[in-house]
């Protein structure tokens, strides 16, 4: 099943005896997790209900399972890091000739068949599990496996919203699309920015993307658009600002550089398909950007003729293969294409 549908299930008060919580998604993974003890375990006794065991073998599994709760319908049993799961190239075959581990694994899968009706346990696996293992397998036969597949844009905005609202504010499409570019899809580190920005925003409702440049820490990435933005609009106290703030902080010429050019490919790229008159979302799509980032690209690219684009563009590349080649030293080489693109900047506005 997924989040969705396992969410509901809870709301509607079904409980399985048996869990596997798998996929890529650790936050929404933690979350669910939360809610499923808190919903099995109820009442002063709610600790002394509730284990957790790391890789257990099959005979202290099966002792803690049978173990009947104290005034409580059931008890909770949280599994990590368990072997009997781990993904790799391992699979049935493998297993089948490990012997006693075989044995264990089948002694668990027949224990899991017939469980007790007063345990809860979950499975918990950090990433994807192995489903080629026979304990996946018997726990999908019985409807446990629940995945936690990484959220789509859509839903991540849609999760945003619903999260500032938990501290009454709110937040439009727009600025919780930067708010993604900023910070990145992370949800352990979106919520801790959220936070940031809800007391950031004050007696205000609305959480502003001023907001966002004022608190949050913002991605490396989101910084080199800053300094594409301040090199395209031809400020250079913010440019060079903005580049000795990020090589202070340990950031590398090298990668600086690839960001850099893979900003101004962008503009070129953008420039030719606003030319073409597709539509916003069309040029998103081919870019493979979000429309937050075209439409903070669109402006700059205006600024800039094509030509120039193409000679600044062609800067970049050669300054990173230089610096590859060994024929130029990377000490030196992001504050030197920095200064070249801002004279040629200077000169197209000067000419113009």
């Amino acid at each position: 099943m997924n989040r969705e549908r396992f969410f509901d299930s809870l709301k509607a008060g079904e409980l399985l005896r048996c869990y596997l919580f798998d996929g890529e998604e650790e936050y929404t993974k933690d979350s669910a997790l939360k809610a499923l003890r808190d919903q099995v375990l109820t009442g002063e006794f709610s600790d002394l209900n509730s284990s957790v065991l790391t890789n257990p073998g099959a005979d202290e599994l099966i002792a803690c399972a049978e173990t009947l709760p104290m005034m409580a319908d059931r008890r909770f049993i949280l599994i990590k890091e368990s072997s009997y799961l781990a993904a790799g190239k391992g699979g049935q075959d493998e297993e089948d000739k490990k012997g006693g581990k075989a044995d264990d694994t089948d002694k668990l899968v027949r224990y899991l068949a017939d469980l007790p009706q007063t345990v809860c346990l979950v499975f918990l696996v950090r990433g994807k599990a192995n489903g080629t293992r026979k304990l996946y397998k018997q726990i999908a036969k019985l409807g446990g496996v629940v995945t936690f597949d990484p959220l789509d844009q859509g839903m991540m905005i849609k999760w945003i919203a619903r999260e500032l609202k938990g501290y009454g504010k709110q937040i439009d499409r727009h600025t919780a699309e930067q708010l993604l570019f900023a910070i990145g899809s992370d949800m352990h580190r979106l919520s801790n920015e959220l936070g940031k920005l809800a007391a950031s925003a004050g007696e205000r409702e609305a959480v502003t993307g001023q907001d966002i440049q004022d608190v949050c820490a913002v991605s490396t990435e989101y910084r080199v658009f800053d300094l594409s933005d301040a090199l395209v609009s031809g400020q250079t106290g913010r440019a060079n600002a903005l580049m000795q703030d990020m090589l202070r902080e340990g950031e590398q010429r090298l990668m600086l550089l690839s960001l850099l050019q893979r900003q101004y490919r962008q503009l070129l790229f953008l420039k030719i398909l606003t030319a073409q008159r597709l539509p916003q979302d069309e040029i998103a799509r081919q870019l493979g950007s979000p429309p937050f980032v075209v439409r903070k690209l669109q402006p700059l690219a205006a600024r800039y003729p094509m030509m120039l684009l193409k000679q600044a563009y062609d800067l970049l590349i050669e300054t990173e293969y230089l610096v590859k080649s060994g024929q130029i030293p990377e000490e030196g080489s992001l504050e030197q294409a920095v200064y070249r693109l801002l004279a040629m900047q200077m000169e197209e506005s000067r000419l113009a």
